[in-house]
């Protein structure tokens, strides 16, 4: 009888380890577990916010989409996972048996400053995109100034930044932007950080790039409140701040949801639930049970005087799924060969009229190799990525030779490595 892996999470993470597995083991079966109906292209959300792109032209049904590939779809939520019993619980009251079970759930959204999931906004899901792109016609309407920022324990800043300069855009094709003072208000220790301590001269691009399109800044502060008119913050001192508003998009902070948390301390980081995983994404006590994506607790590169997180981006996710995919049929085949993922990125931050890009090596420092550019090409190359993400997702094959040879000439890259030692922390040189 064939080995039964469930995929817990329908997102890029989830997706790519389903395809890698069948890819790997035609004979394997597999169950995509996920509340979510549809297939998403995250990056594309703040996209979604400004009206650049329809919600139907970044995602994708997951039923007939995972059928046509041989792969199970239960559209619930899971529930609650009883790890010593290999079984996952969903909403509706399904058990199910597992034999390897994949948690790439995506992370919990927490709104730690008070009145920021009442009063702002998010790109974080397209729902959460859709309601901001409702606000933003109203906006247009009776313009005035617009916060953007992230709350401490921030780690996907790169939206929060995009969202800011593709604004600025979509308000000068408007006629609107001297209208509009922008301010961006981060936990980072400075712009340009990402919770990554910086990539390469990624500090004085941001400072350029914002000064050029009039953006103020304000780095190394908390916000603690946010109401209809204005974005509260302190500094290190404590001392407060008040910053005026008729719109904000404030980034939450991330962590594991309550169905990572149900599996006990074993599996899920007592400090922020997300799942405790080794240099291979296996989790350390319960060797069938990995983690993908951003609900992997990765520590963060280096502490900050406000806490930031070490953001996930979707090439570190693609590669976390095919090692796991890799690992999980090496052991059904009794190989010994375990794999663990490059941690690789490349970040390109649309800006409407161009874009910025940055390729790191890994990501989680020191770093062989850093590269960058800002240019009018880079934006469409950003596009482009887009429709070749989704033409992967509908064929099926989300790892393709052809990628992984262009990657490996351009960069040097090789998306996972041969681990003799899984024991320690994720990103750590094996």
């Amino acid at each position: 009888m064939s080995k039964h892996v469930v995929v817990l999470g329908g997102g890029i993470g989830g997706i790519a380890t389903a395809y890698n597995l069948r890819k790997l083991d035609k004979n394997l079966r597999i169950t995509v577990v996920s509340g979510r109906p549809y297939f998403g292209f995250t990056p594309a959300y703040p996209h979604l916010a400004l009206g650049w792109r329809k919600f139907d032209d970044i995602t994708m049904p997951l039923a007939p989409l995972l059928s046509k590939h041989g792969i199970e779809f239960v559209n619930e939520n899971g529930e609650s996972i009883d790890p010593d019993a290999n079984k996952l619980k969903t909403a509706g009251g399904k058990e199910i048996q597992y034999d390897y079970l994949v948690i790439a759930t995506g992370p919990k959204l927490v709104f730690g400053a008070e009145g920021q999931e009442q009063y702002s906004t998010s790109v974080c899901t397209a729902e959460h995109a859709m309601e901001l792109n409702k606000r933003l016609e109203d906006f247009y309407k009776n313009p005035g100034p617009v916060v953007v920022g992230a709350i401490p324990g921030v780690s996907c800043f790169g939206p929060a930044y995009e969202f800011a300069f593709m604004l600025h855009h979509e308000l000068k094709k408007r006629g609107l932007r001297h209208k509009v003072p922008i301010t961006y208000i981060t936990s980072e220790p400075y712009v340009g950080h990402l919770g990554l301590g910086g990539v390469g001269p990624s500090r004085r691009l941001m400072e350029d790039t914002m000064a050029e399109r009039s953006i103020k800044y304000i780095a190394n502060v908390k916000i603690t409140k946010v109401e209809p008119d204005k974005v509260i913050y302190e500094d290190l001192e404590g001392k407060t701040y008040e910053a005026p508003c008729k719109l904000s998009m404030i980034m939450p902070r991330f962590m594991g949801p309550e169905v990572v948390a149900s599996a006990g301390d074993k599996v899920a980081n007592p400090a922020n639930k997300m799942v405790i995983v080794n240099r291979c994404f296996q989790n350390p006590t319960y060797k069938n049970i990995f983690g993908v994506g951003v609900v992997t607790a990765i520590p963060p590169v280096e502490q900050t005087p406000i806490p930031t997180g070490a953001p996930k981006t979707g090439m570190m996710i693609e590669q976390m799924a095919l090692a796991v995919a890799h690992n999980i049929v090496s052991d059904i085949r009794n190989s010994a060969d375990r794999y663990a993922p490059e941690l690789s990125a490349i970040c390109i931050a649309d800006m409407g009229s161009d874009a910025m890009g940055f390729y790191a090596s890994p990501v989680l420092p020191p770093r062989s190799v850093v590269k960058y550019k800002k240019a009018v090409w880079m934006h469409w190359i950003k596009s482009a990525f887009e429709k070749y993400f989704m033409w992967k997702v509908k064929t099926g094959d989300v790892a393709p030779f052809f990628e992984e040879t262009a990657l490996k000439f351009m960069f040097g890259a090789h998306p996972i490595h041969i681990c003799k030692d899984c024991a320690g922390s994720p990103g750590s040189a094996c």
